[in-house]
């Protein structure tokens, strides 16, 4: 498994991550500032997502599709860490905005970054 492959398909394009609540409950959250860091490990960074990086703190897991525009894409398993400050922070701030970027929303710089390490994919067409 090389994330490297698929960057067309997770670098700067939406992606959906599924995590779990502490009541068991699902969410659902949209993210497009993506990038494959490593062969393993992907890093979102969390501009207007509210629970997602709660959760992450609760339960590790995470599901993450990645997708074209004719349904081809693959879906990705994996263990996921919140940062609110350091390196993987820096990176989001340093690459999602450095150009002083607005968010559709109104965000100027990132709240933290979300970093996945890809235990598995599951292509799909």
């Amino acid at each position: 498994m090389n994330l490297f492959n698929y960057t067309e398909l997770i670098n700067d394009k939406p992606i959906h991550i599924a995590t779990i609540n502490p009541n068991s409950n699902p969410n659902l959250s949209v993210a497009s500032d993506v990038r494959v860091i490593d062969k393993n490990k992907i890093i979102i960074s969390v501009n207007e997502m509210n629970n997602t990086q709660k959760n992450i703190q609760y339960n590790d897991s995470v599901v993450i599709t990645a997708f074209n525009n004719d349904w081809v894409g693959l879906r990705m398993f994996g263990k996921a860490i919140y940062y609110n400050d350091g390196e993987y922070y820096d990176f989001c701030k340093n690459t999602f905005f450095s150009n002083n970027e607005v968010t559709p929303f109104g965000a100027t710089k990132p709240k933290g970054a979300i970093v996945v390490t890809i235990d598995k994919i599951e292509d799909y067409k």
